[in-house]
């Protein structure tokens, strides 16, 4: 009984709030605050260049890669292992 009063009081605990309504020119500040913290053009083409560089990077090791000569250890290594036993 008396934990069903306390929750009973915990839930009318809001009746006697009053709504706030907020700053009528509020909105425009927050427009103003995110239009202020704009990234220079100058930033965008550098990360658009690092992009670029990075990618074309990647495609050279991966497709350089392919069209290198068997070093003379994998042509040892071939050779010597002609199964996978251990022993």
């Amino acid at each position: 009984m008396q934990k069903e009063e306390w929750i009973n009081e915990v839930l009318k605990s809001t009746d006697g709030m009053i709504k706030i309504s907020p700053d009528d020119a509020l909105f425009f500040k927050i427009q103003n605050r995110i239009n202020d913290n704009k990234l220079s053009s100058r930033w965008i083409w550098l990360a658009a260049a690092s992009f670029v560089i990075l990618v074309s990077l990647n495609l050279k090791f991966v497709f350089g890669k392919a069209n290198s000569k068997e070093s003379q250890t994998e042509v040892l290594a071939a050779t010597i292992t002609k199964s996978n036993q251990l022993y």
